[in-house]
């Protein structure tokens, strides 16, 4: 048997939204969950035994949300629910910390919260409203942290990668 750090996590927005694993090799395609609202980001956390992921919804709507379930596909929780972030992208664990980040797209925002979803906060927020979110240089992509070093790091975008001062603690 496969253990669960020797296999890829695979998320795929067609065919109804589904998150996948399968071997280095390619081989031994396994879903595990289906149904994702246009799936993004992904981060695993073999040793606590989770797959977090985000849910895109439909960008215009404002209805993202970020989900999680255990490797083996069982116990499929909502982490943060719809609407508690606009379009979110791209996701990082930081599981010393606690806390997962991603960029929430058309909210024009980096945002974080704890591994069960509590303490949803906003780190960085480059626009507001429509007219700024038709400027998709105001955009967030993807994230990246560095505790040690105490910094957040993000992609918008066009060519920016911007850099900030971590910030610590929650807001709760």
């Amino acid at each position: 048997m496969t253990r669960p750090q020797e296999r890829l996590f695979v998320l795929e927005a067609s065919s109804g939204g589904r998150l996948f694993s399968v071997n280095p090799d390619g081989s031994d395609k396994k879903v595990i969950v289906t149904g994702c609202r246009i799936p993004d980001g992904i981060a695993v956390d073999v040793r606590a035994g989770h797959i977090y992921w985000t849910n895109m919804g439909r960008p215009p709507e404002n209805d993202g949300s970020i989900e999680r379930v255990d490797l083996d596909g069982g116990n499929r929780t909502t982490i943060v629910p719809s609407g508690g972030t606009h379009t979110p992208k791209q996701l990082h664990l930081e599981a010393a910390g606690g806390k997962l980040y991603w960029g929430d797209r058309e909210g024009m925002r980096v945002m974080r919260c704890d591994l069960d979803g509590h303490n949803v906060e906003t780190l960085v927020q480059t626009g507001q409203g429509e007219d700024d979110r038709r400027d998709e240089t105001n955009w967030c992509l993807g994230v990246a942290v560095d505790p040690v070093g105490g910094h957040l790091y993000w992609t918008q975008k066009g060519p920016s990668i911007a850099r900030a001062v971590l910030p610590t603690g929650t807001n709760g």
